[in-house]
This record gives C-alpha cells, structure tokens and sequence, in this order.
C-alpha cells in the first residue's frame, strides 16, 4: 500500500471551511478549538502542520474502511453520543 496520504492539516483545513459553509458563517479558529475541546494553540499547531496526532491519523485510516452507509452511521452515533455527554 502506498505512502500518499493527503496532510492531516489540508484535512482539517477542508472540514473547516465546510462545517462553515454549512453553518454559512465564519468560524474562528478559536471558535472550533473550543468546539472541539482543545486549546487554540493546538487547532493552530494542527491546521500549520506542526502537530499531527497518531490517534487522528488511525481514525481517519479505520473510517476509510468503511462503506458511505457505516461511514455516514458511525459520525452519527459518535456526534449522538458527544451531545449527550455534554449536556
């Protein structure tokens, strides 16, 4: 299997701007750091690609395996359950 993954900061990068186009708004990237529970300074690490976190990188890699169907499943059990744990 080849070597040619996408960066995971090009990744993060695109999810933001669509989680902003479909909110249709600007989001800061201190905004999304504390949506996702990190410091602003990590988001930022992250989107230079300085920071690149192994756990991330695995996600993503296992998701990929996944057909649309379970794909799409998976996301949102993950967002039901992140919600719940947060109110």
């Amino acid at each position: 299997m080849e070597n040619c993954q996408v960066p995971l900061s090009d990744v993060l990068r695109r999810i933001h701007h669509i989680v902003e186009a479909s909110e249709r708004r600007r989001i800061s990237q201190v905004e999304m750091a504390k949506r996702l529970g990190i410091s602003p300074r990590t988001y930022l690490e992250y989107l230079r690609g300085t920071h690149a976190p192994l756990a991330m990188r695995v996600i993503l890699d296992m998701l990929t395996m996944l057909n649309d169907d379970e794909l799409v499943r998976t996301v949102r059990d993950w967002a039901t359950t992140r919600n719940k744990e947060m109110i």
